[in-house]
């Protein structure tokens, strides 16, 4: 009989593997890591939207971010919700991240057409929208024009309909992050000292700092911040505001009748008409000054009232704090939101 040496390393192998098994059957086994987010681009009217899709074969979630955020703020839920099964996309908005930054074509109504033509690039129905702030306004709206897409939202921190008065306080707080834009910063360094100093982010920790690097571009002489400044301001005006005070007044005097029907228009929001399950979160916690919470107690009892499926929970933390901060209560509560949705 001839004898065949692949065999007898074949069967050494496979003792070898017993072997070790035996040896490890008392060892810690590993916790595992999140799965891998892809990224990838897709084209909307001749720009590029940047996704990141989280794997999972449960109900979808798609996670708006915030004014000045990327798809990568919203990473804390995205690893929550893939680690329970769903499958979650974050993306850029038009101007952020690496997403495309076209001079034009900003506000409310540019960013929901975006993301319907994302919810059909990836043939979705029934998802979730989970949104952050700004991403907050885009899902409302989205929810009154297209309310049979949607099975559930969740807003955390935003969304609410604002006093003049408190719209001024807020820009305030807004102004700080503005400041960052259109800066060149030697090194990643020099940007995580001046966000450390700043009271908008309570607590460093190296999931903040990841995030922040991941704002930071290259260029030829250091890094730059993800968005410009020509996006925010091109935001502000559409929702009949801008960085600073004065440039309102002067928006008025050029386009009176204009900037009225933009202020009017995001001043109102059929909340009766909302019938989709809505949970709503509040940060609790001020950020600057007294009072400039960005989702007031006032708004988050209106949001309440007046949209028919919603409930409510307030946070211990601040406007960033409550996306970043580890909060059993905030991850616990969307869990079982969204088991609860038909």
């Amino acid at each position: 009989m001839k004898f065949d040496s692949r065999n007898s390393i074949k069967q050494n192998q496979i003792l070898s593997k017993l072997n070790m098994t035996k040896k490890n059957t008392n060892q810690k086994v590993s916790p595992k890591k999140h799965k891998r987010i892809r990224e990838e681009d897709f084209l909307v009217n001749d720009s590029s939207i940047h996704v990141g899709v989280w794997p999972g074969k449960k109900r979808t979630v798609i996670c708006l971010h915030g004014l000045s955020g990327n798809l990568h703020s919203m990473e804390s839920f995205a690893n929550l919700l893939s680690k329970a099964g769903h499958k979650v996309i974050s993306y850029d908005l038009k101007g952020r991240g690496h997403s495309g930054k076209p001079k034009i074509g900003y506000g409310f109504m540019n960013h929901i057409e975006d993301l319907n033509q994302l919810v059909q690039h990836y043939n979705l129905k029934e998802f979730i929208l989970l949104g952050h702030s700004f991403g907050c306004m885009i899902a409302l709206r989205y929810a009154l024009l297209f309310p049979e897409k949607i099975s559930g939202m969740i807003l955390i921190d935003g969304g609410g309909l604002l006093t003049v008065k408190k719209r001024i306080q807020i820009l305030k707080v807004l102004k700080q992050s503005f400041d960052r834009l259109d800066v060149v910063y030697r090194s990643q360094s020099e940007y995580f000292n001046l966000l450390k100093n700043s009271p908008l982010v309570p607590k460093w920790t190296q999931k903040i700092e990841d995030y922040f690097g991941k704002e930071l571009h290259p260029i030829q002489n250091g890094y730059l911040c993800h968005m410009p400044k020509y996006v925010m301001l091109e935001e502000l005006k559409e929702m009949g505001g801008a960085i600073d005070l004065k440039n309102v007044i002067l928006q008025f005097l050029s386009h009176p009748i204009e900037m009225g029907k933009r202020m009017i228009l995001n001043k109102r929001l059929d909340f009766e008409s909302i019938h989709t399950p809505t949970l709503i979160m509040r940060a609790t916690k001020m950020n600057l000054f007294p009072n400039d919470d960005l989702l007031p107690k006032e708004s988050f009892d209106e949001m309440i009232r007046r949209i028919p499926n919603a409930k409510g929970i307030e946070i211990n933390s601040n406007h960033y704090g409550i996306l970043f901060d580890e909060i059993k209560e905030r991850d616990k509560t969307i869990l079982n939101f969204i088991n609860e949705l038909n």
